[in-house]
């Protein structure tokens, strides 16, 4: 893995400005703002913290950048935190764990695991946030998440909507972004690759075939057939032709 200085290559550069102009397009960083950059151990929030690092982004570059791990009780936790702690260090970033026993929450509440753990980590991160002062925590999810979230949205939850690349919680006391909405997950596969990113696997003892996984080959099969489907269903995000779909049935069994 590269130490120390950031390489700018062209490829690093194009995705820097694709964050810039997310960013900027839902004005996610304020100055004097406390960016908290969630780490999963993952390629992508790993190559999230990298270009947050480099700042340099018109909005502001007034703002403090730290980094968490959420040490939830997985199979190889405390290798992702060793990690993970030399790797923001090294790019000049605070490295924070919060203990959050998951497992013990799984026997307490009936809720599925997967809401369980993706509301208990974020309420972790913002008890994190009050102690350090932090206000925005930075989520790695990027474009073909987006999509995904779009298509399972449509076929399991019968709405047209995708995740919020701005989104405030308790008033606007703190802010959830996505600031990789407009970079493509194999951009950042090739980054990894090139800075030869450790990355390690979720250590979550019920991960399985999900909905999520299904999606994701459908929207590959889709693009293998017809290679421009990639950019139509993004654009379908944010272009909806109001004129064109339906009010709600009178008779709710029309629905």
């Amino acid at each position: 893995m590269e130490s120390g200085k950031i390489k700018e290559t062209k490829h690093f550069l194009n995705m820097h400005k694709r964050l810039e102009n997310a960013i900027i397009d839902y004005e996610m960083i304020n100055p004097g703002d406390h960016v908290i950059v969630g780490l999963s151990g993952g390629k992508d929030s790993s190559v999230l913290l990298r270009l947050l690092k480099r700042k340099k982004i018109t909005a502001t570059n007034d703002f403090t950048l730290s980094s968490v791990f959420v040490k939830m009780g997985y199979k190889g936790d405390d290798e992702k935190i060793e990690y993970l702690k030399n790797y923001s260090e090294d790019l000049g970033v605070k490295f924070h764990v919060i203990e959050e026993p998951i497992l013990e929450t799984f026997k307490k509440e009936k809720k599925g695991p997967c809401y369980l753990c993706s509301r208990n980590r974020r309420l972790a991160i913002f008890r994190l946030a009050d102690e350090i002062g932090g206000n925005v925590v930075a989520f790695g999810h990027h474009k073909d998440d987006f999509m995904q979230t779009f298509m399972l949205n449509l076929i399991y939850g019968g709405t047209i909507g995708a995740m919020k690349p701005c989104n405030p919680f308790f008033g606007g006391k703190y802010r959830i972004i996505r600031p990789m909405l407009y970079i493509d997950e194999q951009m950042i596969i090739t980054e990894s690759e090139r800075m030869e990113l450790k990355t390690f696997r979720s250590g979550c003892p019920f991960q399985c075939i999900s909905e999520r996984s299904f999606v994701r080959e459908l929207l590959e099969n889709v693009r293998k057939h017809y290679p421009v489907s990639r950019s139509n269903i993004f654009k379908a995000m944010y272009s909806p032709n109001l004129e064109y779909l339906l009010k709600p049935p009178s008779n709710k069994n029309m629905g």
